[in-house]
């Protein structure tokens, strides 16, 4: 028997195996160790793994296509020659609130396979159990470093219009910080100097004019630019402010409370309603639990340096625990690999 094809349908900047480069620069703090894990988990199952634009210079079809989460055009349509000849999987990220077709149970057909760490669909036959997934270093300092200020931000701007959505909830906690503690926040992050566009189409293609988002953006005095990594970021900071995209949604659970950990900074973590499931409550501040920001910010400014090092070291014991498997790139590669031989 020949090697087996695998593709990854990615677009853009992924495309020609760039998604699998760990020294590329869209490897921000290892964010693409995910690919790197399946690529190599199938390699041990005597598989290949490429983007598909590999594939199709060589004019190879591949054996099994995955695509992450669901695409705008129909899968068929998308494949063209290959789509009665390769199986179709995907790997849905992305929630109901951010992508609603992720969501589309009638696209779902579309697809053998598809991997979620939405629990309610895993039946471990169409459905298999992923998370976001992160590398988690082997070791982790023990000393706290000097933290330079009390909180950060780093998130990119964005509008939803959901109820469920907590970009606005960023925003909140940011005006708040610069009205009255500004000496104790920063914000980092993409588009935070750039108006956005929302509603129709016509008025979002306004996106597509810099100048006029530049001239049009609000202004956050507290805002430093972007970063090029995170983790050096938040390694200098006590808290961040840690939301993810929405709330209330279980099991939703990104790479944001992670970096946090993995840099030595307490999140202070809004968004799935089990995270304690998944993340020791010693590890972070639930923001749920202050009613207001005033509230939240006396805590963190009034914890002892003995809480703080308790919670760093929550954190540090998580990390390198077994509990964060489920998490980590090893555990995602093994897992959609692990579906080859199933034919």
């Amino acid at each position: 028997m020949g090697i087996g094809k695998f593709a990854l349908w990615a677009t853009g900047p992924y495309l020609n195996d760039a998604i699998f480069d760990p020294a590329g620069p869209l490897n921000r703090d290892n964010c693409l160790s995910p690919w790197r894990s399946l690529k190599e988990q199938l390699a041990a199952r005597g598989w290949e793994c490429h983007t598909q634009d590999v594939y199709l210079k060589a004019g190879e079809t591949p054996g099994i296509t995955l695509f992450l989460d669901i695409p705008g055009e129909p899968v068929g349509k998308l494949l063209k020659d290959w789509a009665p000849k390769t199986r179709k999987w995907a790997v849905l990220h992305e929630c109901e609130i951010v992508i609603p077709r992720n969501w589309d149970m009638s696209l779902h057909s579309q697809f053998e396979r598809i991997f979620t760490w939405n629990e309610a669909w895993v039946d471990n036959k169409k459905y298999f159990k992923t998370n976001f997934s992160n590398h988690f270093p082997e070791s982790l300092p023990t000393e706290i470093p000097g933290k330079e200020k009390l909180c950060v931000l780093i998130s990119m701007q964005r509008k939803l219009g959901s109820p469920l959505e907590l970009y606005s909830k960023r925003e909140e906690a940011i005006r708040w910080f610069e009205r009255n503690h500004p000496e104790d926040f920063d914000l980092y992050g993409r588009g935070w100097n750039e108006y956005v566009f929302t509603g129709p189409r016509v008025v979002r293609a306004l996106n597509r004019i810099k100048p006029l988002k530049k001239l049009l953006a609000p202004k956050f005095p507290s805002y430093r630019g972007e970063v090029a990594s995170k983790l050096p970021v938040l390694g200098k900071y006590k808290f961040c402010i840690c939301y993810e995209n929405t709330r209330d949604i279980p099991g939703y659970i990104t790479e944001k409370i992670f970096d946090c950990l993995f840099a030595g900074c307490v999140p202070v973590y809004w968004g799935a309603p089990d995270i304690e499931r998944y993340v020791p409550a010693a590890c972070f501040v639930d923001r749920r639990k202050f009613p207001t920001h005033e509230a939240l910010y006396a805590f963190l400014k009034g914890m002892s340096g003995a809480d703080y090092a308790a919670k760093v070291a929550a954190g540090r014991e998580f990390v390198l625990g077994k509990g964060p498997y489920q998490f980590s790139d090893r555990y995602f590669g093994e897992t959609i690999a692990a579906g080859v031989a199933d034919d």
